[in-house]
């Protein structure tokens, strides 16, 4: 992703950039570029330092060659004579910069990225060379603005020794000093746990200081946690520093490259802050690292390989918090609209279960619990397998697919089906998971878990959204902990009237109502169909929504054939032949459909215009427009939202159409913001993260100027709740946190 970001970038750099001519700075959005020179001259054969001079406003920000949780590396293109040839960027090490659960890494104030030019042996010499560039970056603080300039210098080749250019002398020796060297003596091994990336690095005999403090920042992308605190220990032959390993990081590294800082000097006080590391991946250190306590303490403690990590406090605490509202949100999400339809199945099976053998029971429960559990469970590996790989996707992604929307569509439309008796899953009454005869429907419990989580996530972030965002900065077991709490919340109620038969008494005896209660069950099911084609017309475009509903009316005809010739009373001849016939026409049917459907990441939205909520006109978000309206003075309303997140269409509905939250809004000139994340938007995704958030709902107000921080309403609300919130804005005074 961040590679196709930039590819862009620096193809429209090429297009429309600004151009720097003789060495001139540049003035682009908060910061000063240039193109230095370290000699007034060079010389045929003789290598000659460039480098791109940045000076960014005060608190903003360029990036690292690995911009860590965000950001993008600054890129330098030459344009060079021929037989000119331009190394790689001389990075200095860079610094770590906060923002609440993300780090960067990069580079505030004035920075230099150096570059050796080598001129070719047979260079005449008496006349000039052209040395141009074109360089690209990102600018942040608490918006990123992309950059690009291009520059052009002119300089005389001569037989003499090249000279200085007095200008950039001090600027060029202050960037050496923070390049990494490469010290000889020092010996840095690596190893990497499940949840520990370890480095113990043995100083040389020579060496005279003593390290108090150090930071590493790899060249490896994702494989730490970035924002979480290194720990330093001394050992019997050196140091171990200790850093989380990212929940991101699912490769196995040849080597651990990157930088170590150290304010105490690689060579003792006052040298080198920055150690080049290139470590070779181990599985446990030696044993011969055993920690020896400052001085002052009580006793020593030997450990030996990555015993030497410990969880903090903190960590524990906040995971502790997450699984229980995970737990606590998996079961108020039973209660969910798009969570009902499916779990109303369930019910039947309660009823048909109540007179039934108890051991029966308990195992549709907990099979019923497994397809939970392995659908939750699978489906936040993906998200994480995904984001490892660069994808920027948030929890609820998989109704970001057109071609996953027009799939669900046909299951759930032929689960309706079966409850108006169309056909039959199964020979109960109860249909999917409703045979209980000899284990034979177990499959059928299985399913409907399955069924119930794909459906569940679009609306799990009211009560999860926070939780959800903490579980993806964490390592991969701890994430897929917090999800399987919230599978395991959500399959509780069913698990526990499975588990305890006498709870089941209280459940309505079967009888005759209970083919009528199936059928209304069914139209249930229909209107979450519904609900998912206009999903889709909103990711596409009618004609494909009519294309789908024509799949719809083959699905029923071959679901008909089904259950009028391929039931167990016809004979097998034509019980075979119904069931080949209906099988032809839905998959050739489904195939010739989605092979129409646009690919998720190139489906195009029918509208880039948002919708609109009784009274209340949404402008489109981005980045840059939002920054212009607070640097202007604006008050703004952003409604992070998507068409298939039930809770954000009720929101809408209770809260921000609300005539007196409209008038409100219009009273005290608040602009209202709209970032539809109906379809995949990677810049939405972005603007989530920064909020610790990967779902949806999200509602975030910005007032009392460009610097002040942004007041974050509840995922669920109310018009008190948004008036309240607007009172704030009255009184000039915006709450945040």
């Amino acid at each position: 992703m961040r590679t196709t970001l930039l590819s862009l970038a620096i193809l429209f750099a090429f297009g429309a950039g600004t151009w720097s001519v003789h060495g001139q700075a540049v003035r682009t959005d908060y910061m000063e570029t240039e193109l230095v020179v370290e000699t007034t001259s060079i010389k045929p054969g003789q290598p000659f330092w460039a480098g791109l001079r940045m000076k960014m406003d005060e608190h903003w920000h360029t990036y690292w060659r690995n911009p860590a949780d965000s950001g993008l590396p600054t890129e330098i293109h030459w344009t060079l004579p021929d037989g000119f040839q331009a190394g790689e960027i001389n990075w200095p090490y860079p610094q770590k910069i906060v923002l609440d659960i993300l780090a960067s890494y990069g580079y505030e104030g004035e920075t230099l990225l150096l570059v050796e030019i080598t001129p070719p042996s047979d260079l005449e010499t008496g006349g000039t060379v052209d040395v141009g560039a074109y360089a690209s970056w990102l600018v942040c603080e608490e918006i990123c603005l992309p950059g690009e300039s291009g520059y052009q210098v002119t300089l005389p080749v001569t037989g003499d020794a090249p000279q200085a250019d007095e200008r950039w002398t001090d600027l060029f020796a202050r960037t050496r000093e923070n390049l990494p060297v490469l010290v000889p003596g020092w010996h840095v091994e690596a190893a990497i746990s499940d949840s520990t990336v370890a480095l113990h690095a043995a100083p040389p005999e020579w060496f005279p200081g003593n390290l108090s403090s150090a930071e590493f920042y790899p060249y490896n992308e994702d494989l730490i946690d970035y924002v979480s605190p290194q720990k330093l220990e001394k050992t019997e032959t050196g140091y171990l520093l200790t850093m989380r390993r990212s929940g991101f990081y699912t490769g196995r590294p040849q080597q651990i490259e990157g930088v170590l800082v150290s304010p105490n000097g690689w060579r003792g006080p006052g040298s080198e802050r920055a150690l080049a590391v290139s470590a070779v991946y181990a599985d446990v250190l030696p044993a011969a690292v055993a920690l020896i306590e400052p001085a002052g303490s009580g006793d020593v403690s030997a450990v030996s390989g990555l015993a030497a990590t410990v969880v903090s406090g903190d960590l524990v605490s906040g995971l502790w918090q997450a699984l229980l509202f995970a737990l606590i949100g998996g079961l108020i999400l039973n209660l969910m609209p798009c969570v009902l339809p499916v779990l109303s199945i369930k019910v039947l099976g309660f009823i048909h279960q109540a007179g039934d053998d108890p051991a029966k029971v308990r195992r549709h429960g907990l099979v019923f619990t497994a397809g939970v559990l392995v659908s939750f469970l699978a489906l936040a590996s993906v998200l994480i397998a995904l984001r490892a790989g660069g994808e920027q996707l948030g929890w609820g992604f998989q109704l970001q697919s057109p071609a996953f929307i027009v799939v669900l569509s046909v299951i759930i439309f032929m689960f309706g089906l079966s409850l108006f008796g169309v056909f039959e899953i199964g020979t109960s009454l109860v249909g999917l998971g409703g045979r209980m005869d000899s284990g034979s429907g177990l499959g059928g419990s299985f399913l409907s878990g399955v069924l119930a989580t794909v459906v569940a996530t679009p609306c799990t972030a009211p009560f999860m959204g926070v939780a959800l965002g903490y579980a993806l900065t964490q390592s991969a077991v701890q994430s897929l902990a917090i999800f399987g709490f919230l599978g395991l919340g959500m399959a509780l109620p069913y698990l526990t009237l499975s588990s305890v038969p006498a709870l089941l008494r209280y459940v309505p005896k079967p009888g005759a109502w209970m083919e009528s209660f199936k059928q209304f069950m069914g139209f249930l099911m229909m209107a979450t169909v519904v609900w998912l084609l206009w999903v889709l017309n909103l990711q596409t475009d009618p004609n494909l929504v009519a294309l789908v509903m024509v799949l719809l009316v083959l699905v029923a005809l071959g679901s008909w054939i089904l259950g009028r010739w391929g039931g167990i009373a016809s004979g097998s001849r034509s019980r075979m032949a119904a069931r080949a016939t209906a099988a032809v026409i839905i998959i050739a049917s489904m195939v010739t459909v989605l092979s129409q459907v646009p690919d998720s990441a190139k489906a195009e939205r029918a509208s880039a215009a948002p919708t609109y909520s009784a009274g209340l006109e949404w402008e489109p978000f981005s980045r840059q427009f939002v920054e212009d309206l607070r640097a202007s003075g604006k008050t703004v309303f952003v409604d992070f939202t998507a068409a298939w997140c039930l809770s954000c269409q009720v929101n809408k509905r209770v809260a921000l159409s609300d005539s007196r939250v409209v008038e409100q809004f219009e009273t005290l000139g608040v602009v209202p913001v709209q970032a539809d994340w109906t379809s995949r938007d990677p810049e939405i995704t972005r603007a989530l993260a920064e909020f610790g958030r990967n779902s949806v709902p999200l509602y975030v107000l910005y007032t009392g100027g460009p610097d002040s921080e942004p007041d974050i309403l509840p995922e669920l609300l109310t018009p008190g709740l948004v008036l309240d919130a607007l009172k704030k804005v009255e009184s000039g005074s915006a709450a945040s946190r």
